[in-house]
């Protein structure tokens, strides 16, 4: 059954239950399943004709890593990328990661730091598991989830006698109190979790789409079966999900990552739509990063591309740093270009090694009245397709975000 159907025959679907408490009309998303599905799609051809078997190696890998990153970060974690890059080598190679059981062994204090660490490492391990061998729609049940759920904070709870104001995972368990607020609203009591997430599964896998893979997530979290670890649970299922019903075959893309990059509005929506007991609203905040995250693979492999370029020059070391700004710039004013690099190098000298760069033919000059713009003397095969991409969806995102814009 489609969502058209759907949407004739009842607006929301879950007709008992908690989530038959929840709003949820069909005709209200902007973002259709074919929308996103013609991107993905064009995405493949891009790939399958034009993508550089190294930038897409490359894409992969990163994607894997920043989006085990990203899920980690979901709850404010402080870890940086650089420490999450060398954990993640740990994960690469199946070894174990035994560090927490050394330092009590040694009689030293667990800290917040070690926690963070333990987490991410828990994280990517699952991801990457699941990635290399996703679940199939029929092996989906509360057994499943639990696992990810076990899998992803084992060991965790080990930091309650270690930090402050610590939230018990309870490692593969649903949740079994009504103690958990999230903001103003209140999840399901605990004595429905079994049959509300019974119902949920039921009927995603009745009505299989990447629309419905949105409301999957939403309600999960509504429903909030765990203690402690749900927005975790919720990105993973929904990351192989959307791969089960034939989305991001290759793993080029995570919408976690960008979860993480729009942080503020990430949390705005999922409070909107919890306290409203509204799916509408978080599900198609979802969609929008989906279709925001399959742009954003053209957008980094262009900029790979203006990257190659750049260093591929037989321009000085220093000139090539300093127009490093046109790798995320199509173009740009020189007072603003001058601005990235100010406090490295003089006015005089950015002149100079501009002029360096125009005389080599690697930048193109143009002067509009009494401002002056440069960019890279390169024509990609990404630039075309992001501004083709970018029209098609203009009028289904609310805000298009200025780095694909100017990109």
């Amino acid at each position: 059954m489609n969502n058209e159907t759907i949407a004739k025959n009842n607006s929301n679907p879950f007709k008992k239950g908690f989530l038959s408490h929840f709003s949820l009309d069909f005709d209200l998303f902007k973002i259709q399943d074919s929308d996103i599905q013609r991107l993905d799609n064009k995405l493949n051809s891009f790939e399958k004709i034009f993508l550089d078997p190294n930038i897409e190696k490359t894409l992969i890998s990163k994607n894997e890593l920043l989006a085990s990153f990203a899920i980690s970060k979901a709850e404010n974690s402080q870890l940086t990328l650089e420490e999450a890059e060398d954990i993640y080598k740990f994960v690469i190679e199946n070894k174990d990661f035994d560090f927490i059981s050394k330092k009590i062994s040694s009689g030293k204090k667990l800290e917040k730091k070690d926690y963070e660490k333990l987490e991410f490492f828990n994280i990517a391990s699952t991801f990457r598991a699941l990635n290399a061998n996703p679940f199939m729609i029929q092996e989906l049940d509360d057994k499943l989830i639990r696992k990810i759920h076990f899998d992803i904070t084992k060991g965790l709870d080990i930091f309650a006698k270690y930090l402050p104001e610590f939230t018990l995972y309870k490692s593969g368990n649903w949740r079994d109190n009504n103690e958990i607020r999230v903001g103003k609203y209140t999840p399901s009591d605990f004595k429905d979790i079994p049959n509300s997430i019974s119902d949920l599964i039921s009927w995603f896998k009745d009505n299989q789409s990447i629309t419905n893979v949105a409301i999957f997530h939403t309600a999960l979290y509504a429903i909030h079966p765990f203690n402690n670890g749900n927005k975790r649970v919720c990105r993973i299922i929904e990351h192989i999900l959307l791969k089960i019903i034939g989305l991001n075959k290759n793993n080029l893309y995570s919408n976690s990552y960008f979860y993480h990059k729009e942080k503020t509005r990430y949390y705005k929506y999922l409070l909107s739509s919890l306290e409203r007991r509204n799916l509408n609203i978080f599900s198609s905040f979802i969609l929008e990063s989906i279709v925001f995250s399959i742009l954003g693979v053209i957008k980094t492999s262009l900029e790979i591309k203006r990257q190659q370029y750049i260093a591929q020059s037989e321009l000085d070391k220093a000139v090539q740093k300093a127009i490093k700004g046109l790798i995320k710039r199509r173009e740009l004013q020189f007072k603003n270009f001058y601005k990235i690099v100010k406090n490295q190098i003089s006015k005089q000298t950015f002149v100079n090694y501009l002029e360096k760069a125009v005389s080599a033919g690697i930048l193109i000059k143009r002067d509009a009245g009494k401002a002056t713009y440069y960019r890279l003397n390169i024509e990609t095969d990404e630039e075309k397709l992001l501004a083709e991409l970018l029209e098609d969806i203009k009028g289904k995102v609310g805000v298009i975000d200025e780095d694909l814009r100017l990109v």
